[in-house]
This record gives C-alpha cells, sequence and structure tokens, in this order.
C-alpha cells in the first residue's frame, strides 16, 4: 500500500451547508492516510438559479460551516473553470495544479448511478472514490456496482459510515416558513441565512 497522503474532494451544491456535511467531513479528515479535505462548491445549475443561493453566499456559508474542522480548506477551483461544471474537467484541472492523488467523496446513492456520469470511465483513470452509506441503498447494490466498476480499474472504498439523512430541500422551505430552529444548520450559517434574507423566495 502507498503510503502516499491523499487529497479528498467533497463536491456539492452546499444550499445550504449542514450539519450531515460536517458529519461526513470529520469523518473523512479522521482517516489516516486523508491529508487534506477540499470543500468544492459547485456552480448553480442555470436552470436552478432561482432555487440556489448566490456564489458568493454559499462560499460565505461553506466557510462559516467548515473553515474550523480538521484538514479541511473551502476550494475555489471548480467555480474558477469556464463553461459547464464537469467532475472529469475539475479533476484534470485538479491534475494540472498537481495533485496527483485525489479522493472524490460521493454518497451511496450517487455511486450505483456512477456509470451514467459524463465521461465516468475517465473520472475513474484521475481518482479513487471513497463511498459513503445512505440510508435506502442497499450493501448488495453497492457491492455489484463496486465490482462493476473495478473491473475497468477503479480503486473504490466503500465507508461503513451512515452520515445523518438530512434535506437541504427540507432546511430551505422551513427557512421560508419560519420555522427553523438552527438544529440542522451550524449557528453562524443560520445568521447568516437570517441575516442576508436567503431561502425567502421559493
Amino acid at each position: 500500500m502507498s503510503d502516499l497522503k491523499k487529497i479528498a474532494i467533497f463536491g456539492g451544491t452546499f444550499n445550504p451547508p449542514h450539519i450531515g456535511h460536517s458529519f461526513m467531513l470529520k469523518a473523512i479528515a479522521n482517516l489516516p492516510e486523508i491529508e487534506t479535505v477540499l470543500v468544492m462548491p459547485a456552480k448553480a445549475p442555470p436552470h436552478k438559479s432561482g432555487e440556489i443561493a448566490s456564489t458568493e453566499d454559499r462560499v460565505n456559508m461553506c466557510r462559516l460551516a467548515f473553515e474550523g474542522l480538521p484538514k479541511t480548506e473551502i476550494s475555489l477551483d471548480e467555480l474558477s473553470l469556464e463553461g459547464k461544471s464537469y467532475t472529469v474537467k475539475t479533476l484534470e484541472y485538479l491534475r494540472e495544479k498537481g495533485i496527483k492523488n485525489p479522493v472524490l467523496v460521493i454518497g451511496a446513492d450517487s455511486f450505483i448511478n456512477f456509470h451514467k456520469w459524463y465521461m465516468f470511465e475517465e473520472i475513474l483513470s484521475l481518482c479513487e472514490l471513497y463511498v459513503f452509506m445512505r440510508g435506502g441503498v442497499s450493501k448488495d447494490a453497492l457491492l455489484s456496482a463496486k465490482e462493476n466498476l473495478e473491473k475497468i480499474g477503479a480503486k473504490i472504498t466503500l465507508l461503513d459510515i451512515l452520515p445523518p439523512e438530512i434535506s437541504s430541500t427540507e432546511i430551505r422551505k422551513s427557512i421560508k416558513n419560519g420555522d427553523c430552529s438552527g438544529r440542522l444548520l451550524d449557528r453562524n450559517v443560520l445568521e447568516y441565512i437570517k441575516s442576508h434574507s436567503l431561502y425567502k423566495d421559493e
């Protein structure tokens, strides 16, 4: 086994970032082979622009929620790329920057459909996959997807960790209805949302 430390890529819309994200970041950072976890906010899909906070607001909320976590850094690399946001393009860019040993962190629900991702075989040539468990996704489905992808050379680690099931959509609905207690959000993130009147118009 290689002694090289690995850089974990933890992407998402983070709309808003919540305690489920923090749980996963802490779990990844706790793995001894991980040197750094890059939190990588994604560009907002154009067709959902009315439902997603601005890039600036999402980045600011990520900083409030995650910057104090061990081994964790906020990366604007994906946001800096021109054109559509594709994982393969981001990984190619990171390789050009000198990140040679990246780990892409995804959930089990995304993993079982990974063969549908744009240029998924190229993605697998550029990184390893670390996969979190998800409620509703069976172990058999995970193992079957793992076996199929490993046949084409994928390096995959299934993490025996089940994060709390938290929906950003439900959080936004609660905020709109004025009944979000902040139980699912970092206190500073909740204050930011309130002070900037986010998610009031969905």
